[in-house]
């Protein structure tokens, strides 16, 4: 069985975008990171706001991926989400910012990652998709007592 080296194309895609953004004192570029990912290909492209790309890489673990496109979508979104993570990239881009996850369309799928202040970094959909009944949940409790 090969080896997955997805994490490990995403972090090179993500090292090149934080080479376009360098790291500074004074950020004055104002944009989010838009990813695009491809089932069929398996390229995976970053762009600014503007829709100009800033690089790509092809995760050949990716290409005709065998999930249905839900789940191949939630795979990618995990997979980007923790190589972010994990990596701590310090992009020189005005806060807050977001990673986005879109289509090969450019249809926005989710936010992946919300960079705010150096103090709070918020993680996308998955990690919050419960939130809602999680409070109802809490307030039903403090109601009880």
């Amino acid at each position: 069985m090969a080896k997955d080296n997805s994490a490990f194309h995403i972090g090179r895609l993500l090292n090149k975008v934080a080479q376009r953004f360098p790291a500074a004192e004074q950020p004055e570029v104002f944009t989010d990171i838009h990813l695009r990912v491809s089932q069929d290909t398996g390229d995976v492209m970053a762009f600014d706001d503007e829709d100009k790309e800033i690089t790509r890489v092809v995760v050949d673990e990716w290409i005709e991926s065998p999930l249905e496109t839900e789940e191949f979508y939630n795979m990618a979104f995990n997979t980007i989400r923790d190589v972010i993570d994990k990596g701590h990239y310090d992009l020189g881009i005005m806060r807050p910012y977001n990673y986005v996850l879109e289509n090969e369309s450019g249809e926005h799928i989710s936010e992946i990652y919300v960079v705010d202040d150096e103090d709070t970094t918020i993680l996308g959909a998955p990690f919050m998709e419960d939130l809602d009944a999680d409070l109802d949940n809490f307030i039903n409790n403090l109601l009880k007592d």
